[in-house]
């Protein structure tokens, strides 16, 4: 038994005993309950900040200049301007923390925190091609730990994992996603299984500042479900298996992202200022050949994705969508290991619906079908977290639940089994899926 369960009175499986109510474990549920919220808060804030930032960069600027489409020298001006903000931000204690390739940190000292947060706010406001999610649980475990910071370690690192969490459930517009991700954690021994409780209450106040109470509307939920794309009734022979080749095709481009990104990261620490603006220089490349050359919107190769799925769903040119899929995957790559900070997840997933409208446009099958197999074989491949993969793939089309479940789940086992036979065979250069504390958390007594 860790010692964290030991202290707490529940046992590893998750069977507690008498004490799993006692006032240890009950202080650990209030004081979810209060970091929950403020971490939540603090998510909202930041989010809305960046995303206001990047709506005044790349469209009210724009339309006041009257363009009525971005130049490409202005992101390209954009794009340095957030490589020297980041580099800037490495001057400060902690050089901007880890990177997106390294996993998820909920144990990063708050003194640090700036680092990453400035970094992680150029990256997302200027258009670089990675999520929120990574730089929101920094924020999130800060906040606990300054809550806690009088408290014995224990009790700090506890309320850091309660707050990263709370924080990373405020993108994903369901707080299941983010406790299934907790849970799979737990199954892989990344985390004790004393964290279950805790976490869901986390989750769930954080979740009513989203949602609000009483005659609070709250802050807003986050759509996670893929918008405008058409429903998928039954499930057909055909699609199954031209859907195992998506899901195959899915995990073989997460593992070509991240090792890309793997090759980048190792020139970003040998020169990293340099690097940056190489990476910057990348990205306006890739820029220009979707937008110059083919008449693309700057948002299939610019941001996390999810503002260019509507556009890429409508599109009927095979070409249009290899040409997104290889810039976005690109930009995306040498994001992941060039110094930037943010998230994994999102781009991962704008690629895998690429990969099914492609299928779609190529094979004549279902393109919503295509899309849950490759979002979940992109998400297992990168993340390495297959269940919560297949979560994530059937969420986002929640019109087709039933039918796309089958879809996802064997896109997130192929994903994953793909990711961990490259492993196996081609072992990364850095660590990543590393426990997420350093020892086990007891809970406050």
């Amino acid at each position: 038994m860790s010692e964290m369960s030991a202290a707490s009175g529940v046992s590893p499986s998750g069977a507690g005993n008498s004490s799993a109510t006692g006032p240890a474990a009950l202080k650990a549920l209030g004081l979810a309950l209060v970091v929950g919220i403020i971490a939540a808060l603090a998510a909202a804030f930041y989010s809305g900040a960046f995303e206001e930032a990047q709506k005044f960069l790349y469209k009210d600027l724009p339309a006041h200049f009257g363009w009525t489409s971005i130049p490409s020298w202005w992101a390209g001006a954009v794009l340095f301007v957030g490589a020297t903000v980041v580099a800037l931000a490495r001057r400060l204690p902690g050089e901007t923390g880890e990177g997106p390739l390294t996993g998820f940190h909920f144990t990063n000292p708050a003194r640090l925190a700036p680092s990453v947060l400035i970094a992680a706010f150029a990256t997302l406001a200027c258009g670089f091609a990675l999520g929120p999610e990574a730089p929101l649980i920094v924020l999130g475990s800060a906040v606990g730990a300054v809550l806690m910071r009088k408290r014995e370690p224990d009790a700090i690192k506890l309320a850091m994992f309660l707050g990263g969490i709370a924080a990373i459930g405020s993108v994903f517009g369901n707080p299941l996603i983010s406790g299934f991700m907790v849970l799979e954690f737990i199954a892989m021994g990344m985390a004790p299984a004393v964290l279950i409780l805790p976490t869901f209450v986390a989750l769930a106040s954080g979740y009513l500042v989203q949602v609000g109470i009483l005659g609070w509307p709250g802050l807003g939920v986050h759509d996670l479900e893929v918008p405008g794309i058409p429903a998928y009734p039954q499930i057909l022979p055909k699609d199954l298996i031209f859907g195992l080749t998506v899901a195959a095709g899915a995990g073989l481009i997460g593992v070509l992202a991240r090792r890309i990104g793997l090759r980048v990261d190792v020139q970003a620490k040998r020169r990293p200022i340099v690097t940056l603006y190489v990476v910057a220089a990348i990205t306006l490349m890739a820029l220009l050949i979707a937008n110059t050359g083919f008449g693309l919107p700057a948002n299939q190769v610019l941001f996390n994705g999810s503002s260019g799925i509507p556009y890429l769903l409508t599109q009927t040119s095979v070409v249009a969508v290899l040409v997104t899929l290889g810039c976005k995957l690109l930009a995306y790559s040498v994001a992941l290991g060039g110094g930037y900070r943010g998230g994994a997840i999102f781009p991962a997933t704008f690629l895998g619906v690429a990969l099914g409208v492609l299928a779609s446009l190529t094979l004549g099958v279902s393109i919503t079908a295509m899309a849950a197999a490759g979002i979940a074989g992109t998400a297992a491949a990168m993340m390495k977290l297959p269940a919560t993969s297949a979560l994530l793939a059937t969420l986002l089309l929640m019109s087709s639940i039933q039918t796309v479940a089958p879809f996802a789940i064997y896109g997130a086992v192929i994903g994953y089994l793909i990711r961990v036979g490259f492993d196996l065979r081609f072992p990364e250069s850095i660590r990543s899926n590393d426990p997420l504390m350093d020892e086990p958390a007891e809970l406050p007594a």
